[in-house]
């Protein structure tokens, strides 16, 4: 079908840059203005033209927004509105200022500094208060939906700058009222964060992601990385084995009271966990206690200090970024801009600037069945392994919507160089051909 003109107007919010995109989405900044006068900043998912009436599309487009639009909670990233405006189709997220807990931990170890365990443990009760949230949501009829966010990780955690704690991304999430499915024996999520019973094939239920979050709570206290390995075979072993080492043994002094959460939460056994992610924040915020009231501010002070003068560029870029209307090339902010869904951001727009490649152990985990065969005994393998291809950086999915660390510059994508190189190569041409019409004469 041709290509629609871009929108400029969605539901209630006037249409900004363009400040990123993938296979199945284009996303824009908008803006509207509450009856207050203020204005609000938000992100605008919207369904890229030639998908519009795909009806595959459309009903994963329709799956992602009725799971979306249930989640209310101060520890999930809020879905404002949805809807079709013409022939867009389109949803609306809040505009969050920060950074994953994924980029935080990544520069503490960098730096070689520690996350304070009374905040780790803090950070982690929000992201099982949010998760319960999601846990918990039934239709109208009061029956459950079962949604199981399926990719709990740090990457998938957002600290902002005022110190709150956003669960994102349920574009894995499985819910009672999807209507795409997953093919039989494919595994969602990020593979060293996945439950044995994910990694055996099993069945899963919510606890699978308190084991996910046990997991980041394990990293958030060593530094260290708990199953990844090597290869995603190898992750993959870890994980079956479960195999957990003692914080005690790694920590001295470590809190007897949080090992006893930790472990529990990383039960091998669904059974042996907690059973829901509030009894698990229940624990947390007990062993925190007191220190509760500070870890807004401790951890906005964090972000402050590991990213200096990114919250004023963030703030500079949301002014110029919705103060004109530029659809064709790309305003990325300083920082990537988290949404409440990535699975219609699987692939990169072939004219965008290329992102960082998704490590092996941290790429979305394969089929079952291809992981089993390389688990299979080295005396049942009558042929030699053939000689592995060179992965493809195309094939990794981005963490984020925009690329790490894109800076303050507003960078024009690949097509907009691509027609200026045309525009100038006609120019040379014209040129060309005055200059010789003239020395004929």
């Amino acid at each position: 079908m041709p290509a629609l003109a871009p929108p400029k107007q969605l539901g209630k919010y006037e249409v900004g840059a363009k400040i990123g995109g993938g296979g199945m989405a284009t996303v824009y900044i908008g803006r509207a203005t509450r009856e207050d006068g203020t204005e609000e900043r938000v992100a605008l998912k919207v369904i890229r033209d030639e998908l519009a009436h795909d009806e595959q599309f459309k009903s994963m487009f329709i799956d992602e927004a009725k799971i979306l639009a249930q989640l209310s909670h101060p520890n999930v990233i809020q879905t404002l509105e949805y809807g079709v405006t013409g022939h867009h189709r389109f949803i609306a997220m809040e505009l969050l200022s920060g950074r994953t807990y994924s980029d935080v931990w990544d520069l503490l170890v960098v730096k070689g500094d520690k996350m304070p365990i009374a905040l780790a443990a803090w950070l982690c009760a929000r992201v099982a208060e949010g998760l319960h949230s999601a846990h918990e949501l039934a239709d109208e009829t009061g029956h459950s939906l079962h949604v199981i966010h399926r990719d709990v990780n740090p990457s998938n955690i957002f600290l902002t700058h005022g110190g709150d704690v956003k669960l994102i991304d349920f574009g894995l999430a499985k819910a009672r009222v999807r209507l795409s499915k997953s093919a039989d024996g494919i595994v969602k999520g990020k593979i060293p964060y996945l439950a044995p019973e994910q990694a055996h094939g099993k069945p899963i239920d919510r606890r699978i992601d308190i084991y996910a979050l046990g997991a980041t709570l394990w990293e958030s206290v060593t530094m260290k990385r708990l199953f990844k390995r090597d290869t995603d075979v190898d992750t993959l072993r870890a994980i079956r084995e479960a195999k957990v080492p003692d914080v005690r043994t790694m920590i001295e002094g470590f809190p007897d009271e949080l090992w006893t959460i930790i472990a529990k939460s990383l039960s091998e056994k669904a059974d042996d966990r907690y059973d829901t992610s509030d009894d698990l924040r229940r624990a947390l915020d007990a062993y925190v206690g007191a220190r509760a009231p500070q870890m807004h501010e401790e951890l906005g002070a964090l972000l402050s200090r590991l990213f200096p003068g990114q919250e004023a560029r963030q703030a500079k870029w949301e002014k110029a970024a919705t103060s004109v209307r530029a659809p064709n090339y790309t305003m990325p902010p300083p920082a990537p801009v988290p949404t409440a869904s990535s699975s219609m951001l699987a692939e990169k727009d072939a004219d965008s600037e290329p992102g960082p490649a998704a490590t092996p152990s941290d790429a979305p985990a394969p089929s079952l069945a291809s992981a089993d065969a390389a688990f299979a005994p080295a005396a049942r393998k009558k042929k030699p392994a053939k000689k592995p291809r060179k992965k493809s950086r195309k094939s990794a999915p981005p963490a984020t919507l925009t690329p790490r660390g894109g800076g303050e510059a507003m960078a024009e994508d690949g097509a907009d160089r691509r027609r200026i190189y045309i525009q100038l190569a006609i120019v040379i041409a014209v040129v060309i051909a005055l200059a010789l019409a003239v020395s004929a004469r």
